[in-house]
């Protein structure tokens, strides 16, 4: 027998690179979260050398009769750079510009490799394009100085 149970809210705790205390950030995936559709964005270990950001489509716990269970993600992730020269802009405010993959091309990965959420901010005037900001926030903006994409 298969049971799956949605998870709505996650608390990823993390240790900070400014105090290195520990930190938690609160991530949502939920459809409704007071009336309006919230979901998160992460930052993931997508390999060992590889982390990547992703938007939150789907958190699930899998069950299986007899079997370990399972705590999975259904992510959308984000491409790191944009083809092309770097705008202008990106250069001189030292900005990191991030386009989201087709929803298509979404991937299941563990709850596990979440490392710490993020703050991205859709670019208006291009669509699927993302600011990271990590200027309010002083352990992304650490992070970021070393990302590896």
């Amino acid at each position: 027998s298969l049971q799956i149970q949605e998870h709505r809210y996650l608390k990823v705790n993390y240790e900070s690179s400014v105090d290195w205390k520990q930190t938690t950030d609160y991530l949502r995936c939920n459809p409704r979260f007071h009336g309006r559709p919230r979901y998160d964005c992460t930052l993931i270990q997508l390999t060992q050398d590889t982390s990547v950001f992703v938007q939150l489509v789907f958190m699930f716990k899998c069950q299986l009769a007899d079997v370990d269970s399972f705590e999975l993600a259904l992510v959308q992730p984000f491409a790191a750079g944009i083809i092309g020269a770097p705008r202008r802009i990106d250069r001189d405010m030292r900005l990191t510009r991030i386009k989201a993959v087709s929803r298509a091309s979404s991937i299941f990965v563990p709850l596990c490799s979440f490392i710490r959420g993020a703050l991205l901010y859709p670019d208006p005037a291009h669509q699927d394009e993302f600011i990271v900001v990590d200027r309010i926030d002083s352990d992304l903006f650490i992070c970021m100085k070393t990302w590896t994409r």
